[in-house]
């Protein structure tokens, strides 16, 4: 079987090099599930993944602009935007009247002057779209060019400055960074006319807290937010607020830190799963929600708390089952690449034994 060929995703802690190894080691439990929720779902990876194998996948985030994204990829089955009409919709229509929000507001923060006018009527001319599909890949476009301009492909630093001196060296992409918006369009347009595909199943994806998502399924995937051994931890929200910001464009100007040097956009702020104090309690109650569901756990082992804890709250939430800590091997993290010991493990339950 030919390998499968997956979207360039471009976010943090994304399991796109473990994939096939993850999916591999479920198969190779026997497990028979036709439907998976994707509960922390982030780059769509794991649910892109079990699109491609046929199964009915419910996609999941609490994060507006990563929903859209999921939306895009797992819900919808073509690409309607045309590289013509995305690249127009940079360009402001005669009569209409634009708010310059991002041009108000963050100026010198992430992105150029120029930059910053240009996603300013990107935004508002996507969300004047009439047509779904085409609305929802514009979406797809802006924010895959907000994060691959980015140093570190993050938000959380007022640090633009780094990207316009940066002299060379062993880190970032000088020469993507400063691609312009039209340049990076024709790169995902393709992304989206070769990843876009129908898989025979209705698929979906919804926007809710992994707590209060109550969608059912076969096998729940779980990959929450990580905690490095010391329990320091920068929040996704945190990393890619500026995103969500865009995703509710017109709420951006009342939900502004003004403390905050990066002036963080705080719609849709949340403390759960984000507190290691509470991990445990938050995942025992994630795993109690869906205690008929195959439940596949994915987490580091150098991690706050440790795989023994995890693997011991699964099995407290369901007594007799069969539990299974897989060492998938070491795997270097963008930004964590010379950690010999951070290795990536699977914890695996289900409620009836495995041939």
């Amino acid at each position: 079987m030919s390998k499968i060929k997956l979207p360039v995703t471009r976010y943090y802690g994304s399991k796109r090099k473990l994939i096939e190894r993850i999916w591999n080691e479920i198969e190779n439990l026997g497990l028979e599930f036709n439907s998976v929720l994707d509960i922390f779902g982030g780059t769509a990876i794991f649910s892109y993944y079990s699109k491609v194998k046929g199964k009915t996948v419910i996609y999941n985030d609490i994060f507006t602009f990563n929903t859209l994204i999921g939306r895009k990829l797992i819900e919808q089955t073509s690409n309607e935007l045309t590289y013509e009409s995305a690249v127009a919709l940079l360009q402001p229509i005669p009569g209409r009247i634009y708010l310059n929000t991002i041009q108000e507001n963050f100026e010198g923060i992430y992105f150029t002057n120029e930059e910053n006018a240009q996603i300013d009527i990107f935004i508002q001319n996507a969300n004047a779209l009439e047509n779904d599909n085409q609305r929802l890949s514009a979406y797809y476009l802006l924010f895959q060019s907000c994060i691959i301009k980015r140093p570190y492909n993050l938000f959380h630093r007022n640090n633009l400055s780094m990207r316009l001196n940066y002299n060379g060296g062993n880190f970032g992409n000088k020469k993507t960074w400063e691609r312009p918006f039209e340049e990076l369009f024709s790169r995902f347009i393709n992304e989206l006319d070769e990843f876009t595909f129908d898989n025979g199943q209705l698929n979906r994806a919804v926007n809710s807290s992994a707590l209060n998502c109550n969608e059912i399924a076969d096998l729940v995937y779980i990959d929450p937010p990580y905690f490095n051994s010391k329990g320091h931890h920068t929040t996704y929200h945190s990393k890619y607020h500026f995103l969500e910001g865009l995703s509710n464009y017109t709420e951006i100007g009342n939900n502004i830190n003004p403390d905050k040097n990066n002036r963080e956009i705080i719609i849709n702020k949340s403390d759960e799963f984000e507190k290691p104090a509470r991990f445990l309690y938050e995942l025992e109650q994630l795993i109690l929600n869906h205690a008929n569901s195959i439940i596949v756990i994915s987490y580091r082992n150098n991690g706050v708390p440790s795989i023994e804890e995890i693997t011991a709250v699964l099995m407290r939430c369901k007594p007799g089952l069969q539990t299974h800590a897989i060492d998938l091997g070491m795997y270097g993290y963008a930004l964590n690449k010379t950690n010999q010991l951070n290795n990536e493990f699977l914890i695996i339950g289900t409620n009836t034994p495995i041939q």
